[in-house]
């Protein structure tokens, strides 16, 4: 089973406090006389969005069955609230699904660098007046990316019929709100929701 998939720079990990933060202390080790300090490494944790059946997190113990509906969204209209536009750099036509997510970066326009794997398909603009949401001065925005196993880029895809937690239907984006997961992005009709038997 894939590892779970991350955004362009990795897990978020914005919206934990200090004392939720899963980082481990650093492990200690030498070279030579010099002591150095070197970091264990992170767990993998999605801290925006719910396991789905059908993701690249896959399906564990204690995740929703395969009769829930859509996942929730991982972003809210309250974190895209300076969006001034979306820009698209490949047509929509052939784009069943992109992943959505926010990242860091040093202006609040124009095509930001994309360091993940895959490529960027899409970026959000700021408004002018936008603040910096960091104290370092950066700014975070919406970023539309595919990977190399993603329907879009491979004909062997094991997403033909789900898709990866992060995926919206690039249709339904607009600016200042989160994309949407449809029937043409799951790539089947979307499970329906458990119906609940009388007590």
């Amino acid at each position: 089973m894939d590892a779970p998939a991350q955004g362009p720079t990795g897990t978020d990990f914005r919206n934990l406090s200090p004392s939720q933060s899963p980082e481990p202390s650093p492990a200690r080790d030498t070279c030579g006389n010099q002591s150095l300090s070197v970091p264990a490494p992170r767990p993998e944790h999605h801290l925006t969005c719910t396991n789905t059946p059908g993701t690249d997190a896959g399906t564990e113990a204690g995740t929703e069955g395969p009769n829930d509906r859509e996942p929730p969204t991982r972003l809210r209209p309250a974190q895209l609230t300076d969006e001034l536009d979306i820009v698209w750099l490949l047509p929509l036509d052939d784009l069943d699904y992109v992943r959505e997510g926010l990242d860091i970066t040093k202006r609040r326009a124009g095509r930001p660098a994309y360091h993940g794997r895959g490529r960027l398909v899409g970026y959000a603009n700021l408004r002018p007046g936008a603040l910096a949401t960091r104290d370092s001065g950066r700014f975070d925005r919406r970023m539309f990316w595919l990977l190399p196993h993603d329907r879009a880029e491979s004909p062997d895809t094991e997403y033909r019929t789900h898709a990866p937690l992060e995926a919206v239907d690039p249709r339904t984006v607009l600016p200042r709100l989160p994309g949407r997961l449809t029937d043409r992005a799951w790539g089947s009709p979307l499970p329906e929701p458990p119906t609940t038997a009388p007590a």
